[in-house]
């Protein structure tokens, strides 16, 4: 089945100031020649047969995100498209559910989806993922055991029974497990209309899409597949630095 993707780069990453006043999260440069952090899903979701990409930003940063699909992603048949979220400030954004519905509307997909949040390190093969995907049909997030509850309330938290997500807790203050969301989704193109049917609920809350798994586990099954490598959430400047000098240290 043929799966496009979508990149999620339409936050502010207000913690990463003020280093992320002037560049995007997922442009911050990592590892060899400055590659950015979306360079990496990108090559990624290449190596796994995916050639049509939508990736998704704000106002503020949409030209750096075009100037930069333009200039560095020009391998043969890989099509990109950018869709421009309102908002110039994190005061101003739709939210991550408002913006995948936006995002969904806007670039006409109707296919299988892999989401993936742009901010994302990993050794993981999204390949693995889509074959898992396409045996069981059914939503699936990727999940990673931080092995630490205290590391775990930073994340959406997981509980699974077998390969079947029973509870998802966004950032809980006690977790009931170690097993954290990575912001790596695959939803069947039939689920793709359920996101404006959340956000008419009432009392939804859109800032995260783990409101949205929550809600989406009440009404089907909605699978986890756990990721034994390596994952980063580059979420603190120490982090990144982390990062950046694990992924230097790589290349030489």
């Amino acid at each position: 089945m043929y799966t496009k993707a979508l990149i999620l780069c339409g936050g502010f990453a207000t913690r990463l100031a003020p280093i992320t006043y002037f560049v995007p999260k997922p442009l911050l440069p990592v590892g060899v020649a400055g590659k950015p952090i979306v360079e990496y899903i990108v090559a990624d979701l290449i190596n796994a047969g995916i050639n049509k990409m939508v990736i998704s930003t704000n106002e503020k940063f949409s030209q750096q995100f075009k100037y930069w699909v333009q200039t560095r992603v020009n391998a043969p048949g890989i099509v990109i498209k950018l869709v421009v979220e309102k908002g110039k400030s994190d005061g101003e954004k739709l939210g991550q559910i408002r913006g995948i519905a936006y995002d969904i509307q806007k670039a006409g997909i109707a296919s299988d989806l892999a989401i993936i949040a742009g901010d994302n390190i990993y050794d993981l093969a999204i390949k693995d993922v889509i074959a898992f995907f396409n045996e069981h049909k059914k939503p699936t997030v990727v999940l990673y055991d931080t092995k630490s509850l205290q590391e775990s309330s930073k994340f959406g938290v997981v509980e699974l029974s077998g390969d079947k997500i029973v509870s998802f807790t966004e950032k809980p203050p006690e977790p009931k497990s170690t097993l954290v969301s990575t912001g790596i989704y695959l939803l069947p193109k039939e689920s793709l209309g359920l996101f404006t049917e959340y956000l008419n609920a009432e009392g939804s809350n859109h800032d995260s899409m783990g409101y949205f798994i929550a809600w989406l586990i009440r009404r089907t099954d909605v699978l986890g597949y756990v990721h034994k490598g390596e994952w980063y959430d580059i979420g603190t400047l120490d982090t990144y630095k982390k990062v950046f000098d694990e992924y230097n240290a790589k290349m030489h």
